[in-house]
C-alpha cells in the first residue's frame, strides 16, 4: 500500500511542467530600508557640489542599466549629452545598488534582465547668473531618450520603465 502511494505521488509530481514548478519573475529590489530603488537613488545622489556650481540647466536624462543573473547592476549608461556631473553621480549610485536585486529568473534560471529606464528631471541653477533662470533643454533631451552616452542608438528599447526621480540644485 505504501508503494502504491509513493509511486502515486512520484508519478503526479513528475507529470506537472517544470514551468509550473518554477516561477518565472522579474528581478526585485530588496532593501532593509526601501522599498522601491529610486526612492534609493534619490537619497543617495550627491553630485560634485563645485561642478554644480558651474550649471545652469533645467532638462532630463534617462538612465538605462540591467540586472545580471547574478544579481548585479550592469550596462549602466545615460542619455547622450546629460551633463557630465550628474551622469557620474547617476551611474554611481545605480551601481551602488548591485546585490540588492533578486535576479530575474526564467524556468528556474537566473538571467540578465531586459533594461530599465529611469527617467530623471534636474534643474540645476547654480551656476546662473542672478537675472537668467537655467536653460530648458528638457524638449531636447526627450528627443534623444534612445541616445547614450556609451555609444548605443536604439531604434526602440523594450524596457521596464521606473517611476521619474526630480533632482532640484538651487541656490537660494
Amino acid at each position: 500500500m505504501m508503494r502504491k502511494a509513493l509511486l502515486f505521488v512520484s508519478l503526479l509530481v513528475l507529470s506537472v511542467p517544470l514551468g509550473v514548478l518554477a516561477q518565472d519573475h522579474e528581478p526585485v529590489f530588496v532593501h532593509e530600508r526601501y522599498k522601491h530603488p529610486t526612492e534609493l537613488f534619490a537619497q543617495n545622489m550627491l553630485p560634485d557640489v563645485y561642478e554644480l556650481s558651474k550649471l545652469c540647466v533645467n532638462s532630463v536624462t534617462f538612465v538605462r542599466f540591467i540586472i545580471g543573473a547574478d544579481g548585479s547592476v550592469k550596462s549602466v549608461a545615460c542619455t547622450k549629452d546629460t551633463p557630465t556631473v550628474i551622469a557620474a553621480s547617476l551611474k554611481e549610485t545605480v551601481l551602488a545598488t548591485s546585490g540588492s536585486w533578486l535576479p530575474k529568473e526564467v524556468n528556474g534560471k537566473a538571467v540578465d534582465s531586459k533594461p530599465y529606464l529611469l527617467p530623471v528631471m534636474f534643474n540645476v541653477n547654480y551656476g546662473c547668473p542672478k537675472a537668467d533662470k537655467s536653460t530648458n533643454k528638457f524638449e531636447e533631451a526627450v528627443r534623444r531618450v534612445l541616445v547614450f552616452d556609451d555609444g548605443t542608438v536604439a531604434e526602440s528599447m523594450e524596457c521596464t520603465m521606473l517611476p521619474p526621480m526630480v533632482q532640484r540644485y538651487t541656490k537660494n
